[in-house]
């Protein structure tokens, strides 16, 4: 008589079925794949989530040194106080082509330290309440300007900042910082 049975199958009654280690093994298998499905999700929602959390700081980092450089170019002159070896200043105060003065300084808002612009009593963030220049209060502040003379006018203004996400990161991963840094050449002194 000949055997029909196939390979791995195991007739028991007439009924064909795998057998414990072929289930283990088909289990294990699933197991593993799922496992690397899983992980795959988790690393791509992270890398989307960093992302997102960059391009806000980057946005509010180029906002705010657009506006500031723009308006201390554009300045009449600088009133803080330089020297010709560089003076270092947490606020800058400018006066505008129309005769007013400017300040560029950290400001809180109860949630996060901000790049502020004062003008008269108007004060007026440059950054969103989504990032920060060092946490809830100004003492921590990253912002930070060197004022440099060259023939008794200031010349160059050094306009430095770190800008990081609100809150604790909820995982070093998603931890999200950038450095802002230029030299503004005052057109108008």
């Amino acid at each position: 008589m000949r055997n029909t049975r196939k390979p791995g199958r195991h007739s028991v009654n007439g009924r064909s079925g795998f057998t414990l280690l072929e289930v283990v093994i088909a289990t294990g298998i699933i197991a593993l794949l799922s496992v690397v499905l899983v992980q795959t999700f988790i690393t791509a929602a992270r890398s989307n989530t960093k992302t997102e959390l960059l391009k806000d700081i980057k946005q509010n980092g180029d906002f705010a040194l657009g506006i500031m450089v723009r308006m201390i170019h554009n300045s009449t002159a600088v009133t803080s106080s330089c020297a010709s070896g560089g003076t270092s200043l947490a606020s800058l105060t400018i006066s505008n082509p129309d005769s007013g003065k400017t300040t560029f300084v950290c400001s809180s808002d109860g949630t996060a330290a901000r790049i502020a612009s004062v003008s008269g009593t108007t004060t007026t963030y440059l950054t969103s309440n989504t990032v920060s220049l060092g946490g809830a209060n100004c003492s921590a502040a990253t912002l930070a300007f060197v004022c440099t003379t060259v023939g008794g006018k200031p010349d160059h203004i050094n306009v430095s900042f770190t800008l990081s996400q609100v809150g604790t990161a909820q995982s070093l991963f998603a931890a999200a910082s950038d450095v802002f840094d230029t030299t503004v050449t005052v057109r108008n002194d």
